[in-house]
C-alpha cells in the first residue's frame, strides 16, 4: 500500500483539518498556506510555486481543495503519466478522493483508495479498464491468515458467484485489517485495489446484513457483506457471506446503467 514519498496540501482552514488527518494517517508531509495557523506544517505563500516544488520532490500529492484549482496549477507542470507524481484531489468534508493525475501508471488510483481508507471517501477512478469492472469482494479473515489462503478463498468465491476473478474491481475489508499482511499481499499479487472501510461507516451502514459472531468483538454486526455493499455504488449482493476456512467472502455487483446488463 506504499506510494513513495507523500505530501498533503490544503488552502483553507477547513481543508487544513482534513489535510492534517490524512497526513498523520498516511505519514505524509503537510503543506499549508502561511495564512493558516495552529499546525505543525511546512508553510507556503504561493500555491503555484508550492506545486512546482511538490512535483519535483514527491511521488504522491493529496490536494484538499477544489478540482479546478488543481487543474490550473498542475497543467503547466505535466510531462508524462510515466513521470508525473500521483495527484489525488479531496474535498474538505471527505466525500470524494479523485484520482486526478497519473492514475494507473503513476499510482494515483491506488493512492485514492488509500485516502478513501482513511477518510471514508468515495474513490473516484475513471481509468476505463478499471472503472468498468463491476464486482467488489468484501473480505473478513482471522489474524495472520496467509496470502495463499485469501487468494484461494477469493478464487473459490468468484467461482461460486459465477464470475472470473479478473472481474473484481476492489477488495474491501474493515479498518481493523489495515495492517493484515496476508490480505495486503493477496491484493498486490492479484493486482486488485484494496480499501479498508473506517469504523464510522459501519455505524451508518444502510444495508440489512446478516449478523456474524466473528465480527462482534470489534463492535460491528458483520464485515464481509457490509464491506462488499458499502465500498461500491448502487450495489447488490451476488454472493452472500460464505466461509472458506479462515476467510469470509461476500461479493457485490455495482448496478451502473447499461454496463450492468
Amino acid at each position: 500500500m506504499n506510494t513513495g514519498r507523500l505530501a498533503v496540501i490544503a488552502v483553507t482552514d477547513k481543508g487544513a483539518v482534513q489535510a492534517k488527518y490524512i497526513a498523520d494517517r498516511l505519514r505524509a508531509e503537510l503543506y499549508l498556506s502561511e495564512k493558516i495557523s495552529g499546525y505543525d506544517a511546512i508553510k507556503y505563500s504561493s500555491i503555484k510555486e508550492c506545486f512546482e516544488k511538490l512535483f519535483q520532490e514527491y511521488d504522491g500529492i493529496v490536494a484538499v481543495m477544489a478540482q479546478g484549482i488543481v487543474t490550473r496549477v498542475t497543467a503547466p507542470l505535466l510531462e508524462s503519466k510515466y513521470k508525473d507524481p500521483a495527484v489525488v484531489v479531496c474535498d474538505e468534508v471527505g466525500r470524494y478522493a479523485i484520482s486526478a493525475v497519473s492514475g494507473h501508471e503513476g499510482g494515483a488510483n491506488r493512492l485514492a483508495h488509500r485516502v478513501a481508507s482513511v477518510t471514508g471517501a468515495v474513490p473516484v477512478i475513471t481509468t476505463a479498464t478499471e472503472a468498468n469492472k463491476l464486482y467488489i469482494a468484501g473480505v473478513g479473515c482471522r489474524k495472520d491468515t496467509k496470502k495463499e489462503q485469501i487468494i484461494s478463498a477469493l478464487t473459490q468465491a468468484c467461482a461460486d458467484a459465477k464470475i472470473d476473478i479478473a472481474q473484481l474491481r476492489l477488495i474491501a475489508s474493515a479498518w481493523v485489517k489495515e495492517n493484515e499482511q496476508g490480505l495486503i499481499d493477496a491484493a498486490d499479487e492479484l493486482g486488485i485495489y484494496l480499501r479498508f472501510l473506517p469504523e464510522h461507516l459501519f455505524t451508518y451502514c444502510p444495508y440489512e446484513v446478516e449478523e456474524t459472531a466473528a465480527a462482534r468483538h470489534i463492535g460491528v454486526k458483520a464485515v464481509a457483506e457490509p464491506c462488499a455493499l458499502m465500498a461500491g455504488f448502487n450495489t447488490t449482493l451476488v454472493l452472500k457471506k460464505t466461509i472458506y476456512e479462515s476467510v469470509t467472502v461476500a461479493i457485490s455487483k455495482e448496478m451502473t446503467g447499461f454496463l450492468s446488463e
